[in-house]
This record gives C-alpha cells, structure tokens and sequence, in this order.
C-alpha cells in the first residue's frame, strides 16, 4: 500500500496542514521558519501521526498545542507538518505510506526517526526549527544522523497538551536546530522558568564507549578528551553491576510497550477497521499488546536502580557525557532491526531516569558522516544544559578556528 505525497519534499513534508502560516511578526523567534511533526495539534486541522487510517478517523483539532502556540506568538513562521513513522514507534525515519526522509547531509542514508521530517526540513535548510517528540529518542537519533542540535526536555517540563501521544511516561516535546544558539533560544520560550547552574562537572561512565561501533570509539574518545578541558572537575560513574547495562534496552521496550498498549489498545482492536502498519512496527504493535504486567514491574525494579544511580552521580552542577548512537546513519532501506536495541541502550538512560538530554553535532569524521555526542543532565535542569552546551559549541568552534 502506498500514498506517497507528491509535493517536491516527499518524505518530508506533508500535504495538509497550514504552510507559511504567521500569527505574529515580532517576538523572539521572529520570522524563524517552523517545521512541525504532524503529531501536534493546529486549530482547524487534521494530523495523520503518520498513518492514513489514522488521518481518515481524525477530526479538526479545536484549539492548538500550547507548545506550537507559545512559538508562533513569539514569531515564528509555520513551514509546514512534517512527516513521522507511524504513530512515532520507529527509530527509522522510514514511512511505507508517505516516503522516507532522506539524510540531507549525507545522500542515500537515513534521517533516522520518528522525528525525521522535521530534522530533514532543518539539515535541508528548510526550516530554522524542527519541532518534535522524543520517547525512545526520536529527537536524539535524528539529530546525530543529521549533524544537528537536537534536545529532549526533561520529561513533563514542558505542556504536551494537543499531542497525539505514544508512551506518556516517556514521551517529551524536543526540538531540532542547526545551532546551538537557537536550540536555547526556542528553549527560553518553551521551558519554565528555571535556575541556570555553572555546570563544572563532567561525569564519565568508561563501558558506555563499548556501545559504539569500532570505527567510531576512537572518535567519540577524541571528543571526550576535547571537552574535558571544559570542565573544572571530571567524575567517574561506576555501574553497580555489570547487569544494570545489558537490561537497558528491554526494560525501556517493555515499560513503553505496556505504556502504548495502555493507551493505544482501543484503536488497534478496532473490529474491522484494522490500520495498516509497515511489517516491523505491526510487529512492535503486537509485541505491546502481549507484554504481561509481571514483565513490567520486572522492568520497573531496572528504572528504579536507574533512577537512584543518576540521582546519586549527577547534580545541578553536573553533566554525563555519553554517546548518542552507536554508529552514523545507515543507509535507506537497510535493515535496522538489530541496530534498534543497539540504540536503544544509549537512548534509555535519558528515558528511563526522566532526564534532559542535548546532541551536539561536532564530530568532524574523515568520511564526512554526520556524528557527535550527547550532555545529559538531571531533571529539571534543562536550562543548565543548554547553557553548557551553548558554551561547550563556542569552544569548539574555537578550537576549530586556531
């Protein structure tokens, strides 16, 4: 089945929703174009989520996300809804009904997801922000394939009114920049007041290194050792127990499963109007709706040592530098089905300890692949982050410049 869009950016934006839409022309953002993943809310308008039987059952929203209102009456310029796979339950970027969102920065390899339009509008040059959602980390993904600036907030800082949801436990409103200026710009509009903290600390945890490629250790090394003059102290994380890394990523699949089948179960069981899903995420699908609440509070004793070990090694002060992916983007259509939980490893420390998280594009890779890595802080201090991260790029540029 498909019904591709046949606008000149296929895979990227979509065909409904306003375009060029300006409620304001002064403000903080002004004239800044807006991408919008076609899972927020505009009065008046449909969303599809990704999904055409979706779209069919949905009717005009009645008011707009407050977080798509609060951008728009600080200036900012509707470009247009961007396409997401399906519901957001993909890391892909890959969508069977509407196309995939091919990497700008690098042809022929994926944007990755769910957020993919909105990072394909912003590393395009299409749009200055790409508003999105992370859950299992689909602000993350995208920003590191794509070479962008990529945040999620700390879970429920911010309003996720007139979201279509997926997981609500870990689901977060993120946004995509090419700077790191304008990451913490639109984070001033969007984030509530909070105390900004010099953050002097780097925290260091050795065994997430072992979670990248080969090929890519040695660079995501490199930038360790480039940032550490940065901070005033440097700390290592020490896991409890070698278990505590390997039970990541199934406990993240299990508490989101259960999350979506809880939300979700209704509309996927709907006798005779059963949507089409792409293969892998009907699987996905399915897997939610089987998963057990025995499984899910095994995998919630996992989130709670998570918990307490973030809570015990990081402070207003501090921030854990980590790898964001285990490898560059991969190319279309290939088979990502193993590199998910690979992913997911990485992208569940954030999750699962409800924790802000940045990607920084800096890597500068031989092969001219998009890479870098991420800062993540403890909840709540979403503006120390972006402060530090706004610092750290200038650095870098510096250093880049001499």
């Amino acid at each position: 089945m498909s019904t591709k869009t046949h606008n000149n950016f296929a895979g990227i934006f979509c065909d409904h929703g306003p375009k060029t839409w300006q409620t304001h022309t002064h403000g903080a953002l002004n004239n800044k174009r807006l991408a919008v993943k076609d899972v927020f809310a505009v009065k008046g308008e449909r969303n599809s989520a990704g999904n055409p039987s979706w779209f069919k059952a949905s009717k005009p929203a009645q008011q707009t996300a407050s977080a798509v209102n609060k951008l728009m009456k600080e200036g900012c310029s509707f470009t247009g809804f961007t396409h997401t796979d399906e519901l957001a339950y993909s890391l892909e970027g890959n969508n069977i009904h509407y196309g995939a969102a091919q990497n700008p920065k690098l042809s022929g390899h994926a944007s990755g997801g769910s957020s993919m339009g909105s990072a394909a509008a912003v590393a395009a040059n299409l749009a200055d922000i790409g508003l999105g959602t992370d859950t299992g980390g689909s602000i993350r993904i995208p920003a590191s394939y794509c070479g962008l600036f990529g945040i999620r907030p700390s879970h429920n800082v911010i309003e996720k009114d007139g979201l279509i949801p997926l997981a609500p436990p870990f689901d977060t409103i993120g946004w995509l920049t090419q700077s790191a200026e304008l990451l913490s710009d639109v984070g001033n509009v969007l984030l509530p007041n909070q105390t900004i903290n010099n953050v002097d600390t780097l925290v260091i945890c050795e065994p997430l290194f072992e979670l990248v490629s080969p090929a890519l250790q040695a660079p995501i090394k490199q930038l360790l050792k480039k940032a550490k003059p940065y901070f005033k102290h440097h700390k290592e994380l020490e896991l409890p127990n070698s278990n505590l890394l390997s039970e990541l990523a199934d406990s993240f699949r299990i508490l989101q499963g259960r999350a979506i089948a809880k939300m979700h179960k209704d509309w996927l069981q709907l006798p005779g109007q059963l949507p089409q899903f792409a293969p892998a995420i009907a699987a996905r699908f399915k897997m939610a709706l089987a998963l057990t609440a025995q499984e899910e509070q095994e995998a919630l004793h996992v989130q709670t040592q998570w918990q307490t070990l973030i809570a015990k090694n990081l402070n207003t002060n501090s921030c854990l530098f980590l790898p964001t992916t285990p490898t560059t983007a991969p190319k279309l259509g290939a088979d990502t089905s193993a590199l998910r939980m690979q992913i997911i490893t990485l992208s569940a420390i954030a999750g699962l300890s409800r924790s802000a998280q940045v990607h920084l594009p800096l890597a500068n890779l031989e092969n001219g692949h998009p890479y870098g890595f991420s800062l993540m802080m403890s909840h709540g201090n979403d503006k120390s982050l972006l402060a530090c991260v706004q610092q750290l790029a200038a650095h870098f540029k510096q250093d880049t410049l001499a």
